[in-house]
């Protein structure tokens, strides 16, 4: 049986938690149900779980905006993206002084250290997108 090589979901938030840990739950779903290994899966699951809060804390309006999460898997990489539609007031691309003592704001080095390849980008209308790829060394058969 194929299975889809993509996956393609638009989460609409409104303060609930519900849907956010269901999409990491559906995330963990896919990428077990194509074989990728218990530690390439919790890498991805854990760098998207911190582009979502993200998206989430920053890039809604409110508590309420959507985001745009797509997932394209291929036998050699994963690729993760989110689209939030809210304002970008995330200082992004900036490089930003860590305090080693802060229990915040470690997300994207957190995303950098656990995927091949991280990109951000700010729209002029509102919004930001987070894009992701995990090389893949091996998947089960």
């Amino acid at each position: 049986m194929s299975q889809s090589s993509s996956m393609h979901r638009m989460l609409h938030l409104d303060g609930d938690p519900l849907p956010v840990r269901g999409l990491r739950t559906m995330l963990t779903s896919f990428l077990r149900d194509r074989c990728v290994n218990d530690q390439v899966r919790r890498a991805v699951v854990l760098a998207f779980s911190e582009a979502l809060e993200n998206a989430v804390e920053h890039g809604l309006v409110g508590s309420r905006g959507s985001v745009d999460v797509r997932l394209r898997y291929g036998p050699r990489y994963i690729c993760v993206s989110l689209r939030d539609s809210g304002s970008d007031r995330a200082p992004l691309g900036v490089p930003i002084q860590q305090d080693d003592s802060a229990e915040r704001g470690r997300g994207f080095q957190l995303m950098h250290t656990l995927m091949d390849v991280v990109k951000v980008r700010g729209f002029p209308d509102g919004g930001t997108r987070v894009s992701m790829l995990r090389r893949l060394d091996q998947t089960c058969d």
